[in-house]
């Protein structure tokens, strides 16, 4: 069956029920496609795919209870036609089974049978037959508006557009159920044919029927955007905004239009113009804020989400968002408030209580971060509670009590397994039981040999410990199995540097690194550390500069403030020091920098 054909069975099998096609709340689905951002984007959709009608599918037409039916004998040879028609659809045979109840619509003029006629033969792929069925069905039912939608889209499909519009413009004037329904029904329908200019000037011209119908101008959008004509959409929209201002379907429809057009500019005008104009306009306010996350501008977004939240003090997932970002800016006050309203709109959002214990023991609230984490009984965050919880109870009551605790656990997977490994060895680092932290993720490969967190973590440690053959072993294991991994090249590379002369091998290593991720300011700070070790002051400069200015970091800042200390621009290095003191004044490598140059 042809790509056209195709779409008429699916399209007249589903106008037989006017409400499947053509809601308001259909249409903008369609229409709105808006990006996946963050955790929470709402979504798109283009026209169903068309499916192949089974012989089931092509159900047979029934009469209301108040509908007048014909007087009709049935004779033997309907009887014979109609039976045949109806016993060859079953069996598949399509040709004869249309031309059976094609005849059987001729002799008994009873329109219910003419349907039956025009959708077999559209089974069949008989587009001739299957207008010539719509059309004696029309004729039949002079008051239905479905033989038109019918015979309108076999025209449309057959690229006959002067004889389709004909059947649109008496489609328009039933205004059935409403006329901007029809719109979205022809739009849809035309949204399907590959003669863009052609579509889109039937279209313009059916539109001027109603040149004052909203309606009408956004379902000429919608076509237009589906044939991928940027400025009749705009246009369109901007027509249908002027008719019904403050229309938020149509606003957020243009919102969407400038959005899957990577056009943030647009978006971000547009909305923001709108919004203030029109405060109310939640929906939009709710794409938008999401859209600013996928952005990357989480101020803005957390101001929309805090709107949202106000003005529908009931809308969880607003008020979920408000607190997170929140959480992500460090506004712990404004997380705990959005954070616990959720609570008492939704209950059992676990995650909420999981951040408001993070929040807790951010600021050594431990009991209060040990109520929040006991509270949680989801299946899905309890293990997460409970290994956080052990990094309370180690500042509570000391690191036996953390690592009893972690004992207690009962892991249902390996993967749980290895986190209780990896939360004792971070238990032990933090405490600066750097042998102990060693002997727990020697334990841990022991038991997992393979596992690629596990050969990391060690690395690290073997790296503080000055074991470099370790580090380098397990360094290289994790990239035999994970070549691409850009913080092992760049860990190996590091220490390579920094704990022996081979330069120029860690130069290679930090090298992949950063070709794997230009941004990271840590990949930054060791090609600007290896740099140094090999002499090159003035490019290890730009590297830790522009490590820095991406992150402010008490290790980067160290590394800076040597490489200016030694370079003789001792001022400004003093100035990146005590910045960086000030802001993490229990720096280990930072203090033990300072000390250094202090000699």
């Amino acid at each position: 069956m042809s790509r056209f054909g195709e779409f008429v069975v699916s399209y007249v099998m589903k106008t037989r029920r006017p409400q499947v096609f053509g809601t308001n709340a259909d249409f903008r689905n369609r229409f709105l496609t808006v990006a996946a951002v963050g955790v929470l984007l709402a979504g798109c959709g283009s026209t169903p795919p068309v499916v192949e009608q089974t012989p089931e599918q092509v159900a047979p037409a029934t009469a209301s209870e108040t509908e007048e039916l014909p007087n009709v004998a049935l004779t033997d040879d309907l009887m014979y036609d109609i039976l045949l028609g109806e016993i060859a659809l079953q069996r598949g045979h399509y040709g004869k089974a249309a031309v059976a109840m094609a005849r059987a619509a001729l002799s008994s003029r009873d329109h219910r049978v003419a349907e039956r006629a025009s959708l077999i033969a559209l089974r069949a792929k008989d587009y001739d037959r299957a207008l010539d069925a719509a059309e004696l069905w029309a004729e039949l039912q002079p008051g239905s508006t479905q033989p038109l939608q019918t015979i309108a889209a076999i025209l449309t499909a057959q690229g006959r557009l002067d004889e389709a519009e004909r059947q649109f413009s008496e489609l328009i004037k039933h205004g059935d159920p409403s006329v901007g329904v029809v719109y979205r029904r022809i739009a849809d329908l035309l949204a399907q044919h590959q003669d863009v200019d052609g579509v889109l000037d039937l279209m313009d011209r059916l539109v001027k029927m109603h040149p004052d119908d909203a309606d009408a101008y956004f379902a000429k959008a919608y076509l237009a955007d589906r044939l991928k004509d940027t400025e009749v959409v705009l246009q369109s929209l901007d027509n249908a905004l002027s008719l019904r201002p403050g229309w938020e379907e149509a606003a957020l429809a243009k919102f969407s239009h400038y959005a899957t057009r990577d056009d943030r500019e647009g978006a971000r005008r547009f909305s923001e113009q709108f919004l203030q104009q029109y405060p109310s306009a939640n929906k939009l306010r709710l794409h938008y804020a999401r859209y600013l996350i996928d952005a990357g501008d989480r101020e803005s977004a957390l101001e929309n989400f805090k709107t949202l939240a106000e003005r529908e003090p009931n809308n969880a997932d607003a008020t979920f968002a408000a607190g997170l970002l929140s959480v992500q800016l460090d506004r712990f006050e404004d997380a705990e408030k959005y954070l616990e309203r959720t609570l008492k709109i939704r209950p059992g959002n676990d995650q909420a209580r999981l951040y408001l214990g993070q929040i807790a023991a951010e600021q050594d609230q431990y009991e209060k971060a040990a109520t929040w984490y006991q509270a949680i009984n989801s299946e899905t965050l309890y293990f997460e509670a409970q290994v956080l919880l052990a990094n309370v109870l180690r500042k509570q009551k000391g690191v036996d009590e953390a690592l009893k605790h972690l004992d207690g656990l009962h892991p249902r997977s390996d993967d749980e397994q290895v986190r209780i490994f990896l939360s004792k060895e971070q238990i032990f680092r933090t405490e600066k039981k750097l042998r102990e932290a060693k002997l727990v993720l020697d334990e841990g490969l022991t038991q997992f040999p393979d596992n690629l967190e596990l050969l990391y973590a060690r690395g690290l440690v073997a790296a503080q410990l000055e074991l470099v053959a370790v580090h380098e072993q397990d360094m290289r294991r994790l990239l035999e199995k994970d070549p691409t991994n850009a913080h092992a090249l760049n860990a190996l590379g590091y220490t390579l540097a920094d704990q022996t002369q081979r330069y120029q091998e860690a130069l290679e290593l930090i090298d992949q690194a950063l070709k794997l991720k230009p941004d990271d300011p840590f990949i930054m700070d060791s090609m600007g550390w290896v740099h140094y070790r090999l002499g090159n002051h003035e490019l290890a400069i730009e590297y830790l500069e522009k490590a820095l200015e991406k992150r402010e970091d008490a290790e980067i800042a160290a590394h800076l403030g040597e490489v200016l200390w030694v370079t003789g621009d001792k001022t400004r290095a003093e100035k990146v020091l005590k910045r960086a003191l000030k802001k993490s004044p229990d720096n280990d490598v930072l203090l033990t920098t300072i000390e250094k140059l202090k000699q």
